[in-house]
């Protein structure tokens, strides 16, 4: 079951290289894609962005990509390179990721290592927990860098 749930997560995932800026903006077509791949995810799927200060959590495709749009907000630029996708056990799917994001009114570019961990359940995304470095995602894992 663990490489069927990589896939789901894969399919599920933006592509390596998305501008997230673009594909979370108001006028982006987000309704189509989200229509396109609301079948992968469970009815009762939530999130959780481990972020410093308060967390945010939502229910829904809907309220992700409020979500999104409100994360992309400050910056510029914000493309997401996929590293990796690891099979953790049989319903949790751990995503490496690479970010590139630049500040509105700067010219330098951030990188920084982030990750994401999946939960499944009856083969759909129920649970996806963000987080700002790659070391308390795998910590949350149960894994070490």
């Amino acid at each position: 079951m663990s490489q069927e749930n990589v896939e789901v997560v894969k399919a599920a995932h933006p592509p390596s290289g998305a501008e997230l800026t673009r594909l979370f903006a108001e006028d982006s077509g987000a309704p189509g894609r989200l229509e396109a791949i609301a079948p992968l995810f469970h009815a009762e799927f939530g999130f959780r962005a481990h972020a410093a200060g308060e967390p945010t959590t939502g229910s829904g495709l809907q309220e992700l990509v409020e979500a999104w749009r409100d994360w992309t907000q400050p910056f510029e630029t914000w493309r997401t390179e996929v590293e990796r996708f690891v099979a953790l056990d049989e319903d949790r799917v751990l995503v490496l990721i690479r970010d590139h994001v630049r500040p509105r009114g700067a010219d330098a570019e951030i990188e920084s290592l982030g990750c994401s961990v999946w939960r499944l359940r009856d083969g759909k995304v129920a649970r996806i927990d963000f987080y700002p470095t790659r070391s308390e995602g795998l910590e949350a894992a149960g894994l070490t860098e």
